[in-house]
């Protein structure tokens, strides 16, 4: 068909050149109707008419008036179906589908319509067309992002009339943050067609407690304070009041009083020290309301992963000593240790009466007392490891009453909150009220009597037990250099404690113990100190010394490197829901399990689906490699199930998939699509289950395809310059018949 001639106009230049002209064209017929002034008035009504035709066709000729015809034909319509495949889409429906497969359902309602279209899919990016028959694939839990997909599918394709969205509405982009008229203005940047949109999911109208978000970071630091936020939404539950808990696997964390607005929305912020390194998997969990129907929303979780920024060193000693200085030296070498120190402090007898045993000159000691309460009892859970070097503990307490109290926060420190506790033995520490007395006696490794404890100043020479040859900590064990020059005598071996190196006699000069969730060391000397001037002396390099205290140190504070078992992971962009994984597997006493089968399993943690066990074995180095393939985006667990791996290595909690964020909020999102489809003209469904595919067929416009394109430009009109002529002509007639020309 032909379309209608359109007339279209150029700007004669800038505006202000625009507006000078048309207030100059104003001017002058202003001047000519006030120049006729004193003429007849049916003369002076002629003239200024005739004028004004010259003057308004002089103006409209300086636009270079074109007029344009279009032969045009209509072309059939071409719909495009974007489908959601975000991670959000992965949430289960009533009927036990996920929103993703039934976004896929809604393809057989437009087909029924008769309505052709392509269907692709989207999140960050959107994809290549699926096909004739589309199919639901498996989701690799990207982030959702209208601004950046829609962009890129309207920049490529052009020739849709338009376009049917079907997504739960969750965006992690631009788009939910731009305003009215940002939106405005790149929808029509983009030419955008009609965008129909359907909200997938379960809108509940009954009782409904549900989190709303989760605001918490992605990586924090062992015994630094983790912030954790969550928005929890309850709707039709008048006067509704309960708390929320935040748990770590099974444990509870904190529990928090909900308090709820006017508009059912409430925020509960917890904050907390996390105690050990690794992945934690965090839940927060409201107790749900007996009226709910749908109580999965109750629960949400959070992956932080919880590395160690510095360690924090308590460092005590009770002289200065040779052995003091060296110990020092090392911790200040290393950039990753906090180090608080206390050395020399007054004993309760030298604040009682003035003196003491020690012989230690009145100027040489701190001017204050050893601060013992603020120490162990208000600042000893800051710390990752306490280290007792030639102490004798017994003398700076008041009475034996707070001795023994605050020696059990130490216990406490260890056993319970992953604490790291390092002594070693000197003089001092023989000579002085044994610790063997004291609750520390049940996680040390090596005991001293209940007595004063005999010190032989004798040098004996250090052998390597079978737990002690592949130690981490005596890599660089050297039996020339590493001489023990003063043991404490009558020290017991305690129950589960091992011990490293011995003298000849058999007696314990190094041993370890794993008491509780922390671990302890017991170093029998005050003499290490020369193991690096003998070394030099000997012309070697002296780096075993360093080594020594540097790997003993990352053993006490269960530095994962060391662990007899590691998992290690890796994962692409490019495939988030594919794993590989790497296994170091080592003996109780760290000798390489060489070509041994074991089995790890993959379980999934939100119970919608089975473990998955991967077997494997492992080379002459105990190492082994395996690659596992997700089938939904979500967190899962590593685990060994078989002993003595499971005992020797810890779960490693990992989320599998694009983005995290899109598992931290589940809520259906319908703002999003209303908007995208009221500023394009379109529509919104918010029911899938009363979807009518023939409305949106409706809404499909119909495409029209120009053939060819006729124009005329007015200006050089053959016969525009006649009818100038011919008004100019009639304007003079007029004045000359009134004796005005």
């Amino acid at each position: 068909m032909n379309g209608w001639p359109q007339l279209e106009l150029q700007p004669i230049g800038p505006l202000w050149l625009e507006i000078g002209v048309l207030l100059t064209t104003i001017g002058i017929f202003v001047y000519s109707v006030y120049a006729t002034q004193y003429q007849p008035v049916k003369v002076r009504v002629i003239s200024a008419f005739l004028r004004f035709l010259l003057l308004a066709s002089g103006y409209f000729l300086l636009h270079h008036p074109t007029l344009t015809r279009q032969v045009i034909e209509p072309q059939p319509s071409r719909m495009a179906v974007l489908i959601d495949r975000s991670g959000s889409m992965g949430a289960e429906v009533e009927d036990g589908s996920s929103r993703y497969q039934k976004a896929f359902d809604v393809l057989d309602d437009l087909r029924a319509a008769g309505t052709d279209f392509d269907v692709y899919e989207f999140d960050q990016t959107v994809s290549e067309p699926l096909g004739a028959v589309p199919a639901p694939r498996r989701l690799s839990g990207n982030r959702t992002d209208f601004y950046g997909s829609l962009s890129q599918f309207l920049g490529k394709h052009s020739d849709y009339t338009s376009l049917t969205l079907l997504s739960d509405g969750h965006d992690l982009g631009r788009f939910s943050q731009m305003s009215v008229e940002d939106t405005r203005q790149w929808l029509n940047r983009l030419n955008a067609p009609p965008i129909n949109t359907v909200l997938i999911g379960d809108q509940l109208s009954g009782p409904e407690v549900a989190i709303h978000s989760i605001d918490a970071p992605a990586f924090s630091f062992v015994r630094a304070p983790l912030t954790i936020r969550a928005t929890i939404i309850v709707r039709n539950l008048d006067g509704f009041q309960t708390q929320a808990q935040l748990l770590d696997g099974e444990n509870i964390i904190q529990i928090k009083d909900l308090v709820l607005d006017d508009q059912g929305f409430g925020t509960v912020e917890f904050q907390f020290y996390p105690e050990q390194q690794g992945e934690h998997l965090y839940t927060i969990h409201i107790p749900p309301h007996h009226l709910e129907t749908n109580t999965e929303n109750n629960s949400q979780q959070v992956l932080v992963d919880i590395g160690r920024d510095k360690i924090s060193v308590l460092h005590i000693s009770g002289s200065i000593t040779w052995d003091l200085q060296g110990l020092r030296a090392m911790f200040e070498r290393d950039p990753l240790v906090d180090l608080t120190a206390f050395y020399i402090m007054r004993t309760r007898e030298h604040v009682q009466i003035g003196t003491d045993n020690r012989s230690i000159p009145h100027d040489e000691m701190a001017l204050v007392p050893f601060p013992t309460e603020e120490i162990f009892d208000r600042q000893l859970f800051g710390f990752d490891v306490v280290v007792f070097q030639d102490f004798d503990a017994g003398n700076y307490f008041s009475d034996s009453y707070q001795a023994r109290r605050l020696m059990s926060k130490i216990k406490e420190f260890v056993q319970n909150h992953h604490g790291g506790f390092v002594v070693v033995g000197g003089p001092r520490t023989a000579g002085g009220p044994s610790l063997g007395l004291t609750p520390l006696a049940e996680v040390l490794p090596l005991v001293p009597p209940n007595y004063r404890t005999p010190f032989d100043a004798e040098t004996h020479d250090s052998t390597l037990t079978d737990q002690g040859k592949n130690h981490p900590i005596l890599r660089l064990f050297d039996g020339d250099t590493m001489k023990f020059t003063g043991t404490m005598a009558g020290v017991r071996l305690n129950e589960g404690a091992e011990t490293l190196l011995r003298d000849q006699g058999g007696r314990p000069l190094l041993s370890v113990m794993e008491p509780g969730s922390g671990r302890t060391l017991f170093l029998n000397t005050s003499s290490s100190w020369q193991w690096q001037r003998d070394a030099l002396a000997a012309g070697k390099t002296g780096e075993s010394y360093y080594d020594f205290w540097e790997q003993a140190l990352k053993w006490v504070i269960q530095d994962p490197s060391l662990n007899q078992v590691r998992i290690t992971t890796s994962k692409t962009a490019a495939d988030p829901l594919k794993l590989d994984i790497e296994v170091l597997l080592r003996q109780r006493n760290y000798q390489p399990a060489a070509t041994t089968e074991a089995v790890l399993q993959v379980t999934p943690l939100d119970n919608r689906g089975d473990p998955v066990s991967l077997t494997f074995t492992t080379d002459y180095s105990g190492r082994a490699e395996k690659t596992f393939t997700a089938e939904r985006p979500g967190y899962y667990r590593l685990a060994f199930t078989e002993g003595p791996w499971s005992e020797l290595s810890r779960p490693r909690t990992l989320f599998l998939g694009g983005s995290q964020d899109e598992l931290r909020n589940l809520d259906l999102v319908p703002e999003t699509l209303q908007r995208l489809a009221n500023y394009t003209n379109g529509s919104f469904q918010s029911r899938v289950d009363r979807f009518e595919g023939r409305q949106l067929a409706m809404k499909t416009p119909e495409d029209k395809h120009v053939i060819e394109t006729h124009r005329v430009k007015i200006r050089n009109w053959i016969w525009s310059l006649p009818i100038l002529l011919l008004i100019a002509s009639l304007e003079w007639a007029v004045r000359r018949s009134s004796q005005l020309a």
